[in-house]
């Protein structure tokens, strides 16, 4: 009986053959732990699918309840099988099922080395938090706190935020005489550019050098974005063009340099690292092509805006709503009305799933220009097909408020229940305001109440709102008294006793 269960005990633990699968740290300039092996082997497959459908938004123990069920069938499974699962499942951001199947391991008897340890440090701080990553870091013996994990912890202490943790985390680095790696280094320029503390960067640049460290792309990107930060750009160029000559150079350092010169107003320089990053970006790459239809529009250059869009179009076989959308901004930025309409029109004609923010677009154009009937046209259309949206009451209502028709704005909020058909919406406070300071000014207390009742309906009355009401009776109720209004005869709505209570307010009391 003995033998038998320390037998069945056996075959519950997976094979501790050494690790052959690689998982990166999950931040840019993460290398890799363990050589690689791509994708799946064919006998790993079905297991891999069942614990894929249960990795996400399951509750715990599902994805170990799947491995231990394959154990009992008594069917293979290696360390490399688990840890490849565990890749494939970061991969695809399924991090709770990626960490669950870390922890099953090791409580199946697996050694995890140095790099899983960094690996599952940085699946406890996105799936748990950054407090129960620390209290693992320092649950692990001395042996495991190696350099990999000190730099793992670093990195989600960037990701979080907490830069002064990171830089403390540094010193005791140092105390203990841990030899900084680049890993190391580039997470720590990374809290340093959180911080705010740019000019750190440049130094540990140097250090880093300085001790025979070598860079790379990432640790250039940030001493890069360190002197663009600084409004340094001839710093910045020279780093590129150092850059340029030890390796590629990713499309989107080019446009920010663009974006900075563009704020400048050196739109030369602009158009020429807008052409470096066309030259280098992969043209499969949806988000190269709409920085650079934004940017081009921001350096006001319509001719180039409408070549890439036309090479955007040749490049891939269906035009995305989103890629419609993107240009329909860079034109009404450039303020090529006749492309505008050119493009909507072939929008509308090809489209197969309604984007209300492509019609926000035309309607908030034709409204510059004061073709107010082919906007109401379109806003029509739209709400015929039930795709309107709070972007839409947000436009119309402040372009009859500019108007100082506020009748017609309080119309298009009454509408709004009708429209907003997504989601329950209601005004943003600044909208309300607006609404509320043109009655106080207007000294239209009947015009106020009719929007108090406006903000009943959508259930977001609040005392700031009933405040700025009562300052509108205050201002409202000397000019009513001027004119030998009674109370009994004052607009519907308001009461005696609220109607005293402003006189109150604004009339001195005889002694």
């Amino acid at each position: 009986m003995l033998r038998r269960a320390v037998a069945a005990e056996a075959r519950r633990r997976i094979s501790l053959a050494p690790a052959r699968l690689a998982h990166e740290l999950a931040h840019p300039q993460a290398e890799s732990v363990v050589p690689e092996r791509r994708g799946l082997e064919p006998s790993w497959v079905p297991l891999y699918k069942r614990i894929s459908k249960v990795s996400h938004g399951r509750p715990p123990g599902i994805v170990a309840a799947e491995m231990d069920e394959w154990l009992r069938q008594r069917l293979r499974l290696s360390q490399d099988q688990v840890l490849a699962y565990v890749r494939e499942l970061t991969k695809f951001k399924k991090n709770e099922g990626a960490l669950e199947l870390l922890d099953w391991m090791e409580a199946h008897g697996a050694k995890l080395r140095l790099g899983h340890h960094a690996l599952r440090l940085d699946l406890i701080s996105k799936v748990r938090g950054i407090q129960a990553a620390e209290k693992y870091f320092w649950s692990l013996p001395d042996i495991c706190n190696s350099v990999k994990t000190y730099s793992c912890l670093l990195n989600c202490y960037g990701k979080h935020g907490l830069a002064y943790k990171g830089l403390e985390l540094y010193e005791k680095m140092k105390a203990k005489n841990i030899v900084p790696d680049k890993l190391v280094y580039n997470n720590l320029m990374v809290l340093y550019q959180k911080a705010g503390q740019p000019e750190k960067i440049l130094s540990t640049f140097e250090e880093m050098r300085g001790s025979g460290v070598s860079a790379n792309k990432f640790t250039y990107f940030t001493l890069i974005e360190s002197y663009i930060t600084m409004n340094d750009l001839d710093a910045a160029e020279k780093v590129l063009a150092e850059l340029q000559k030890v390796a590629p150079v990713h499309w989107s350092l080019y446009t920010r340099m663009a974006n900075n010169y563009i704020k400048l107003k050196l739109f030369g320089k602009a158009e020429i690292a807008l052409k470096k990053a066309e030259e280098v970006m992969d043209k499969a790459d949806l988000r190269s092509w709409y920085a650079l239809l934004s940017l081009h529009a921001h350096c006001g250059n319509s001719t180039e805006v409408k070549r890439i869009w036309k090479s955007l179009k040749s490049t891939f076989k269906k035009c995305l709503s989103r890629s419609y959308l993107v240009m329909l901004q860079a034109l009404s930025m450039i303020d090529d009305f006749e492309s505008l309409q050119q493009i909507f029109q072939e929008w509308q004609s090809s489209h197969e799933h309604y984007d209300t923010r492509i019609a926000n677009v035309m309607i908030k154009a034709y409204l510059d220009k004061g073709m107010i009937d082919e906007a109401e046209a379109i806003r029509q259309s739209t709400m015929a097909q039930g795709h309107c949206d709070e972007g839409m009451v947000y436009i119309f209502a402040e372009f009859y408020l500019d108007k100082s028709d506020v009748n017609t704005a309080l119309e298009i909020l009454r509408d709004a229940n009708n429209m907003v058909t997504t989601h329950k919406w209601v005004p943003s406070k600044e909208l309300v305001s607006r609404f509320l300071k043109h009655y106080e000014e207007s000294k239209d207390v009947a015009g106020a109440e009719s929007f108090l009742e406006c903000l009943k309906k959508f259930e977001c009355l609040d005392p700031d709102a009933y405040e700025a009401m009562m300052q509108t009776y205050v201002v409202a109720v000397p000019a009513l008294m001027k004119m030998n209004v009674s109370c009994s005869s004052m607009p519907v709505g308001i009461s005696e006793k609220t109607a005293k209570e402003a006189e109150d307010n604004v009339l001195p009391r005889e002694m």
